[in-house]
């Protein structure tokens, strides 16, 4: 949380005019679940980078929590993936993603317990202000045999050219949580 916070006050010292809708940054999103009265962490490195007009790859790193039992200990997952996006008029994206997902557990019954999975994922992006957008998605993951479905929703505000953060409410169907994070654009 401090690493969020520091990074928000060095972006808001840079200002300037912010260009949004596009999938070319970096990002570190640390998150929270809670499932059952408990709460668990989720933190997660990831970038996407575009390739033409409409194709994009993305790769993450963190905790493997959102692709299998939040509960279980030493989680680590990491994602690639293959994304097209397309513009609807010039405030508002869609994009269509396909990952492969590699996750690793340890599990109190099992103990260490790995699977390679994918997910799929359609996003909307939508600029609702010069330098705000709102972003609504929904995911399906197989991974482990353990099939979810999550809806995130949630502002993200572009600071500048640089820097964005953003706030996401996250529903699974056994959990929910929030996510904070941070990206930096290229």
């Amino acid at each position: 949380m401090r690493l969020l916070l520091a990074a928000l006050l060095l972006a808001i010292g840079a200002g300037a005019h912010a260009e949004p809708l596009n999938y070319d940054y970096a990002y570190l999103k640390s998150g929270e679940s809670h499932s059952n009265g408990r709460s668990f962490r989720n933190d997660t490195f990831g970038a996407y980078y575009e390739m033409g007009k409409n194709l994009h790859v993305f790769g993450s790193v963190g905790d493997g929590g959102a692709y299998g039992n939040p509960a279980w200990k030493d989680s680590r997952a990491v994602r690639l993936g293959l994304g097209g996006h397309w513009m609807v008029g010039s405030d508002t994206m869609f994009a269509i993603e396909a990952a492969a997902v590699r996750a690793r557990f340890r599990s109190p019954a099992r103990g260490r317990v790995s699977d390679t999975g994918w997910t799929t994922i359609a996003e909307v992006r939508h600029r609702f202000a010069k330098d705000w957008e709102a972003i609504a998605a929904a995911t399906y993951t197989d991974v482990l045999g353990w099939q979810t479905h999550e809806f995130v929703v949630g502002p993200v505000w572009h600071i500048n050219d640089t820097f964005a953060v953003g706030a996401f409410y996250r529903q699974m169907e056994d959990s929910k949580g929030f996510d904070f994070t941070v990206r930096t654009y290229y």
